[in-house]
Order: C-alpha cells, then structure tokens, then sequence
C-alpha cells in the first residue's frame, strides 16, 4: 500500500516537473512566434506602403517632368514667334500632340477658366470651365489655377477613366505660362499602381507564410528536443525521491509507534537537493536521539526536583501561617494607632479654629491701635494750628497796646479836650493786657496738653508695635497648629495606606498559602509526569547518549553511502536546568524549539 501512494506521489511529481518545464516552453515558444509574426507583418506592410509611396512619388515626378517640359517648350515658342496669334496657334498644336505613358495627356487653359487644350474632351475647348468640378465636388480648374500662380503644384482629384468611363483618382501637375497666363497640366490614374501593389503584397504574404513556418518548425524541433532531456531528468529525480521517500517514510512510520531506531541513517546517494535532503534527515534524526536523551536526562532531573519542591512547599507552607499570624497582630496595632492620630488631628484642627478666631482679634485691635495713633496725630496738628492762633492773639494784644499808649499821649497833649479820650485809651490798654494775660494762660494750658498729647501718641505708638508683635505671634502660632493638623491629616492618610498594604499583604499571604498548596500538588503531577515520560522514552532506541546525565553523546549508527560520520555528530552539551513550569506548560510546551 506505502509502495503504491510513493509510486502515485512520484508519478504526480514527475508530471508536475514536466509541466513545469513544458508549460513555460511552449508558452514562451508561442508567445515568440506570435511576436515574431506580429513584427514581420507590421514590418510588411510599412515595407508594402513605403514602396506604395515610391510608386506614386516616381509617377508624380514624372507628371512633373512632362508639365514642366511643355510650360519650357510653349515659352520658348512665345519668345521666338513674334506673332502671339500664330505663337499661341503653334503651341496649342505643339500641346495637343504631347503623349506620356501611353496614353496620358497634356491640357491647357486660361487663368480666367477657358479651355484650350484637353484631348480627352475636345467639346470643352473654348468653354469656361473655372465652375468645373469633379465626382466629389471638387473645383479643379480654379484649384489648379491658383497652385500655377504661386508656382505649380500637385493635386487630386477624380476624373473619369477613358476605360472605364468610372471616376477614378488622379493626380495632376499644374504649372504657369507668365508671358500668356495659362495654366499648363497634365495627370495620371493610380489604378495601375494599385494593381502593381496587389500583386507585390500577395509575393510578400506567401514569403512572410514562408518564413513564419520555418520559424514554427525550427522551435517544434528544439522544443522537442528540450521535452526529452526534462522527461530523463525528471524520471532520474523521481527515482531519488522514491528511494528518499520510502525510506523515510518507514523510518518515520517507527517513530510515530513509539519504537523506532534512532541510531538508523539514511544513506545518501547524490549532492543534489535530494542528497541534501536526506543529509539534513540523517541531521534531524541525530538531534532527536540526543533530544530524546536530552528529555530522559530532564525528566530524572524534574523528578527529583519535584520531590525538592515539595518539601520546600510545606515549609514554605509553615512559614506563610506564622507571617499571616504576625500580619493579624500588625493589623491590630495599626488599628489603635490609627484612632489615635485621628483624635490628634480632630483637636489639631480644633485648636487651629481658636488660633485663627484669636488671629482675627488680634487683628481687629491693631487696626483699632492705628486709628487711635492716626487721632492721636491729627490732635496734635490741631493744637499746633491753636497755638499759632494764640501767638497772633497775644501779638494783636501787644499792638493794640503800643496804640492805646500812642492814644494816650496824644490825649494828654489836647489837654481838656483829651481828657475822655484818654480814658477810653486807658481802658483798652487794660483790656489789651488782660488779652494778653488769658494767651499767655491759653497758650501754657495748650503747650501742657500737646505735651499730655505726644506722651499719648508715644504710649499708642508702643501699644501698637506690642498689638503688632501679638498679631505676628498668632500668625506663627497659626502656621504652626496648620503644619501639625496638616501633619495628623498626611500621619492619618499614610497609617490608612499602611494599613490598606497590611491587608492586601495579609491577602496575598493567604494566597501564596493556597498557591503554596498548588505548588505542592504541581511538584506531585510532575513527578508522575517525569515517571510516564521515561515510560515513553524507553521504547526508543537511544544508544549511549542517554545512560546518565553526564554521558557523552553516541556516535551515529553506521550506515553505508555516507559522506561522513563527522555530519552526523553531536557536539557534548551540559546538562540543562530544571525549568520550573505549570502543569499546562509541562503538558502543551513540548521541547521542540530547538530543532
């Protein structure tokens, strides 16, 4: 049955490695051909236009040639006869009698339209025939009139063929007789050379037939040719990788029953990709011999390993219990300290209320101080203003007693007649001095009270620095009780913090405990684990690589045809550490992902 699934596996390959070199053949062979093709044809048929062109480019010279002979020979006439009725006689005669090419004529007419010459229909001469025009309504007469003006030139159009009687394409030449003003001309049909053309694509058609087959055979031959050399080394390829196949596939087949030879090799036939295939095989089995000794080597270790973490859970586990028991103690301590901080900021904060109400009294008093200080001041500017209008009472009072003298003397000299007015100046002498007497009295009384007034203002002065210094005082106390409620608050938030902690700690201790417990039960599943992996393992054949966990690793088994036995080596590596894993690692991570 393997045979048969190798022979139909192969067969299908060796059609796909000829597909895969037949395919492409043919497609770039067609491809090619039909490139080729398309180039000779489009290379055809500008070759066929190209000699179209010379055709009619040759047959217009030579329109030209005659038309340019007769305009020569018709002004040579006008300048040797002197008669320009006879000149003009002897030289449409001389026009009519011209022939070119069989049967092509000249013709000749007036710059104004009258015909003079045209041989293909004498019935028009001497009728004007500038309106004249042709199958597609073309005015040929005045067209060609105006290219002989400006020096002569070429122009199609149709004209009945004198065969046919059929309009036909024509190309004509007209050029100018300066000393009579006619128009000279002449044309041929392009029927012929559309004949001649047919006849040169229908040569060309058969030699392009001719050369694209001869083309076709040329890469059958070759295409043929590689078809066969694909099909030899196909069928040589195939028959490597049956052989590879099969014996891997046995090779394989052994180890998936759990019983195979690992020391086995494949024996290499050839330094293709087939023989490096089987090389990189004999590779892989030698890394499955020393990873499988790898895993036999581990799984002992795991096993006593598992036996290690065990007795290290249940101390683990011993521990854990006492550290929940010291978490619960903490916990309870933190609890009082925490009532007692809490009624430490709760007065803190009390005491910053009566420090702040005091603040404001405080503050109040030292604005009442500096309005007392700013009375004291004013009162002080008003007994100085007093005291100046009491200096200009007295000084008015002395006046008015150097004029009561004045009076006086001047009343003594009037004698009798004096004598009232003497008293009267005796009187306000004594009213000046009693004026004088009660300023001197006012002013003293005024000194003394400005003198009581300073000794207030510096009493309210000092009041005020001491209302200042109080104020500043309960400032600072102030900061000081905010800094210690801000300090119980921050003390209240940590130990609530350190308190949270010391719960998620008692928390994750419970957990490491029940983690604990699974790490108990783990250790247990992996030594049962470790036990049914060196069950698995035994069924293979591993050599010496995996008698004990220093062995050095076993040579490869011989096998014939190999390069060398130094390919199939294995380096000595050190023993490899337990990987502590979960059960679901253990089970789903297998150790592949070295190979």
């Amino acid at each position: 049955m393997i045979s048969r699934r190798l022979h139909f596996i192969t067969a299908n390959l060796q059609v796909k490695i000829l597909l895969l070199v037949l395919m492409p053949l043919i497609v770039s062979s067609s491809c090619l051909l039909l490139v080729e093709g398309y180039e000779r044809v489009q290379a055809n048929e500008a070759q066929i236009e190209q000699q179209r062109d010379l055709l009619l480019e040759s047959r217009q010279r030579g329109v030209r040639s005659n038309v340019e002979l007769a305009v020569s020979m018709v002004e040579r006439i006008a300048a040797t006869v002197p008669d320009t009725e006879e000149a003009q006689q002897r030289a449409i005669e001389l026009l009519e009698s011209l022939r070119f090419e069989n049967d092509n004529y000249v013709f000749a007419y007036r710059a104004d339209g009258e015909m003079l010459v045209q041989p293909a229909a004498p019935d028009s001469v001497g009728t004007n025939m500038l309106d004249a025009t042709d199958a597609n309504g073309k005015r040929m007469i005045r067209d060609m009139a105006e290219l002989a003006a400006q020096g002569g030139g070429y122009y199609q159009y149709e004209w009945p063929h004198p065969g046919t009687g059929e309009p036909e394409p024509k190309h004509s030449y007209a050029d100018r007789v300066e000393a009579w003003d006619w128009v000279i001309g002449a044309g041929v049909y392009v029927t012929d050379i559309e004949t001649a053309m047919v006849e040169i694509e229908e040569a060309a058609v058969d030699q392009l037939v001719a050369s694209l087959f001869r083309l076709w055979a040329v890469g059958t031959v070759a295409n043929l040719i590689i078809a066969a050399l694909a099909m030899w080394l196909a069928r040589r390829t195939v028959n490597q990788v049956r052989y590879t196949a099969s014996t891997i596939k046995e090779i394989a087949s052994e180890v998936a029953a759990g019983k195979g030879d690992l020391t086995r090799r494949l024996t290499v036939r050839s330094r293709d990709e087939i023989g490096e295939l089987g090389e990189q095989f004999n590779a892989f089995l030698a890394r499955m011999q020393a990873m499988l000794g790898d895993v036999r080597r581990s799984a002992t270790s795991v096993y006593y390993a598992a036996n290690d973490i065990a007795q290290g859970s249940e101390e683990l586990a011993t521990r854990t219990d006492q550290a929940a028991a010291n978490l619960q103690e903490t916990s309870s301590a933190m609890e009082e300290i925490t009532s007692t901080v809490e009624n430490t900021s709760t007065q803190a904060q009390q005491a910053d209320r009566l420090v702040a109400s005091t603040a404001e009294v405080a503050e109040q008093g030292q604005s009442a101080m500096q309005e007392v200080e700013r009375t004291m001041d004013d009162i002080n500017q008003s007994s100085a203003k007093i005291g100046d209008i009491v200096s200009m009472i007295d000084s008015i009072a002395f006046q008015t007693n150097i004029l009561a003298l004045n009076a006086s003397v001047e009343a003594a000299r009037a004698g009798e007649h004096g004598r009232g007015f003497a008293v009267v100046a005796q009187e306000v002498r004594k009213l000046a001095q009693r004026s004088a007497d009660a300023a001197r009295d006012i002013k003293q009384l005024i000194d003394s009270s400005v003198s009581q007034a300073q000794d207030g203002t510096r009493i309210v002065q000092r009041a005020g620095e001491t209302m200042r210094g109080i104020f500043d005082s309960v400032n600072q106390v102030t900061a000081v009780i905010s800094e210690i409620s801000a300090g119980s608050r921050e003390q209240s938030v940590g130990i609530g913090e350190v308190n949270t902690a010391v719960s998620q700690l008692d928390t994750m201790t419970q957990q490491n405990a029940s983690m604990v417990e699974q790490s108990s039960n783990t250790a247990a599943q992996m030594r049962r684990q470790a036990e049914q992996l060196n069950e698995l393992i035994s069924g293979f054949v591993l050599g010496d690589a995996s008698e004990g966990p220093n062995a050095p690793p076993r040579q490869p088994g011989p096998a014939l045809g190999l390069p060398s036995p130094a390919q199939t080596q294995r380096d000595p590596k050190p023993e490899p550490k337990p990987r502590h894993a979960s059960p679901e690692e253990a089970e789903s991570e297998p150790e592949w992902e070295t190979f």
